[in-house]
């Protein structure tokens, strides 16, 4: 993240990147009495993000309430006009999540965000978009908010916005995404994404496992969480990937396939296309292969590019490994 200007009396400016992540497992433990779910998932980072600038007006005088705009834009071919720009969109309930933690009335903010993520997928975009806001905002404010309360914040707004916060290669989150065991990145690792050029509404997927469920057991998740610490652990540079592609769930997956069959579907052609394992991320309806490493996937982006449909949008990417800067 890079200050754009810091003059005395002008407006303060921070570029961010937001980066979007997979769900390699995905467990609904079980809805809360607060109407939330808990769940235990594997997230893992990957090379793929949003472009965000968070400008910090000079506060005008009056102490009315904040004052947040939010523009929103995409990359050639991205579709984005389903996008909100006020309050329905989550880097605009961060700003104002941010500004009343402080009491910070009568300031200004606008929010520039450049998406790279496909809307409505599964790959956590707006909650990046949201963390990076958090984590922009926290430093043009001169950072008020220890890491903690950060993280706080972030968790009242959204399910995958601590780990975004986190900014770990991956971790197992449990609860409604708050609590965080980290985990080591699965080094090298290529993935192809498939998004189909539609939206799945999450509060929709979570509808329908409410009809069908009232608890699940979490064990598929704890089980590849458990196989990535031990890999590392061994000492042999990290977990066997055919092992960990053998344990890829998604609590989800079968309940949005039942409406949106393309999504086995495209696993099929992922797998036809050389994937190791492959899998739906969070509620879909975004597919991703595991291959064994960047070029790799890159391959077989070519070769799934031949046999898919003109609007599906074929993104070759890597697991992110190192801490890299919101």
């Amino acid at each position: 993240m890079r200050a754009l200007q810091a003059q005395a009396q002008a407006p303060q400016a921070l570029e961010a990147r937001a980066w979007a992540k997979v769900n390699l497992a995905l467990d609904i433990v079980g809805k809360r009495p607060d109407g939330y779910h808990d769940i235990e998932t594997v997230m893992h980072r990957i090379e793929l993000a949003d472009d965000i600038e968070v400008v910090r007006d000079k506060d005008p005088v009056s102490a009315g309430e904040p004052v947040i705009t939010v523009e929103v834009t995409g990359v050639a071919g991205l579709d984005v006009s389903g996008v909100p720009c006020g309050r329905g969109n989550i880097a605009f309930r961060a700003a104002q999540a941010f500004l009343a933690r402080l009491g910070f009335r009568g300031a200004s903010v606008s929010i520039r965000i450049r998406k790279r993520i496909p809307v409505g997928a599964g790959l956590g975009g707006g909650s990046a978009d949201a963390a990076a806001v958090l984590v922009a905002m926290n430093r043009l404010w001169e950072n008020p908010l220890g890491r903690e309360q950060l993280m706080a914040v972030g968790a009242s707004i959204g399910a995958d916005v601590p780990f975004c916060l986190a900014n770990n290669d991956a971790a197992f989150a449990q609860g409604i995404g708050d609590r965080l065991t980290p985990l080591p990145g699965l080094l090298g690792v290529g993935l192809l994404l498939v998004n189909p050029g539609y939206a799945v509404s999450t509060s929709d997927a979570y509808a329908k496992w409410d009809a069908r469920h009232t608890r699940d057991g979490g064990a598929p998740a704890r089980a590849l969480a458990r196989a990535i610490a031990a890999g590392r652990a061994e000492g042999d540079g990290g977990p066997d990937l055919r092992r960990i592609c053998a344990l890829l769930s998604n609590g989800f997956e079968p309940l949005v396939a039942e409406e949106h069959g393309q999504v086995l579907h495209l696993k099929q052609l992922l797998m036809q296309a050389g994937a190791i394992g492959a899998l739906m991320s969070g509620s879909g309806p975004t597919v991703f292969g595991v291959y064994d490493s960047p070029g790799q996937a890159e391959a077989a982006a070519v070769v799934f590019g031949s046999r898919a449909d003109s609007h599906i949008r074929v993104i070759p990417s890597c697991t992110c490994t190192g801490a890299r800067e919101s």
